[in-house]
């Protein structure tokens, strides 16, 4: 397949806009990051079953993907600092009330007014990167760099805490850590987007939107397994015969060696095009995701998460990034973000239903399945647009 080729490097973004960008998205996505300690500290603190946790952590999950959805098509128009502001506010007292929460329905109430936060925040960092950077696929790839190194001390405070308390410590560790990044969300700049590179509007602007809603649709579809596998990691590692704190160590080094596919992402970015690394970190899913669900070895355990670690971080620039080549006002790729976030929502669900129905051998095969269908929709969308960039070049230099 065939890609159009790529222009010459531009100039680099200011520090403030990729600080301020990271910031709100580390905030927005913390809960995602975390998902398996916190279903882990859930099913711990308050004797849920997989389904239930499971159940709780997609309230939150569904709260962060119903607000991104609902402010991506007006957020261009609004300030994107005074919108983060106002969303952290929201994400940190329902973060620190779930702290105290000791029944299940409140702290479904509280999870999901601390997502409705959080999917604004998310929703600003990818918006105002797609709208401001001049190379957004680099940006996105800074995130995954920023989430691997974060995530190591995270995971390892993390699953000390939860063994020792439950939700209660992992709730904690994570209002913690939004208060320590909420000043960062001064940096995030008002301005709106200026004009770019005229063979890049033109592109963006002869995209249709039935590109747009199948490139959400194949964001969904890959979320969804990959969230659905990773926020069972605990469960599989008891079954591998981990106890929890083994698992929170397993993730942190996971998280440390993933840095390896966040930094590729980040200083190869689109070099190559986009339908080698797609197809190859899809490749990767459908391994590591088998081994997961039908080996119940510890080493293979271990390998295989640290595996995921580095598909992972190195795929989610890559579907951002091409959710941004649609439309430079950065409308799809908040959309992008929702999709995201959707995914991440149902995967937990659904992961606990095919487990209770069909086991793990059952969630593997679902997983890959769909894997490949999110694979196909990206090569259709991938395929169209270097079409519409070849002929926006004479169209541009006109």
């Amino acid at each position: 397949m065939i890609e159009a080729r790529r222009d010459p490097p531009l100039p680099r973004d200011a520090a403030s806009l990729v600080v301020g960008a990271i910031a709100a998205q580390a905030i927005g996505g913390l809960v995602p990051q975390m998902s398996p300690l916190v279903i882990g500290g859930v099913m711990d603190g308050l004797s849920l079953s997989e389904r239930d946790a499971g159940f709780v952590a997609s309230i939150e999950l569904l709260g962060l993907a119903v607000t991104a959805i609902a402010i991506a098509p007006v957020l261009p128009r609004f300030s994107y600092r005074q919108v983060g502001l106002v969303a952290v506010a929201l994400a940190l007292v329902a973060q620190a009330a779930s702290i105290f929460s000791a029944t299940w329905a409140s702290l479904a109430l509280l999870r999901g007014l601390a997502g409705a936060g959080e999917g604004a925040l998310y929703a600003v960092s990818l918006c105002v990167v797609a709208s401001h950077s001049k190379n957004p696929d680099k940006v996105y790839g800074y995130f995954q760099v920023i989430w691997a190194l974060g995530s190591v001390p995270l995971f390892s405070f993390g699953g000390e805490l939860t063994a020792a308390f439950a939700q209660r410590g992992i709730f904690a560790l994570i209002a913690g850590a939004t208060l320590v990044l909420a000043p960062l969300l001064l940096l995030i700049p008002d301005s709106r987007a200026k004009s770019g590179d005229r063979v890049a509007a033109v592109t963006a602007q002869a995209s249709s939107p039935q590109l747009g809603v199948m490139t959400l649709v194949a964001i969904v579809l890959y979320l969804t397994v990959s969230a659905g596998v990773y926020a069972f990691s605990n469960p599989l590692g008891d079954r591998a015969g981990l106890d929890t704190s083994a698992v929170g160590y397993a993730l942190t080094v996971a998280s440390l060696v993933g840095l390896a596919g966040a930094g590729a992402a980040a200083l190869f970015n689109v070099r190559w095009g986009r339908t080698i690394p797609i197809s190859g970190f899809c490749v990767g899913f459908a391994l590591v995701t088998l081994a997961l669900c039908l080996s119940r070895d510890p080493k293979v355990y271990v390998v295989a998460l640290v595996g995921s670690a580095v598909i992972y971080y190195f795929s989610i620039p890559y579907l951002f990034g091409l959710a941004a080549a649609l439309d430079r006002s950065g409308r799809w790729a908040a959309a992008a973000g929702s999709a995201y976030l959707l995914g991440f929502a149902a995967g937990p669900l659904v992961g606990g239903a095919v487990i209770a129905a069909a086991g793990y051998a059952g969630l593997a095969a679902v997983s890959v399945a769909i894997a490949a269908a999110a694979w196909a929709l990206t090569m259709i969308v991938i395929q169209r647009l270097s079409t519409t960039a070849r002929t926006a070049v004479p169209d541009a230099a006109a």
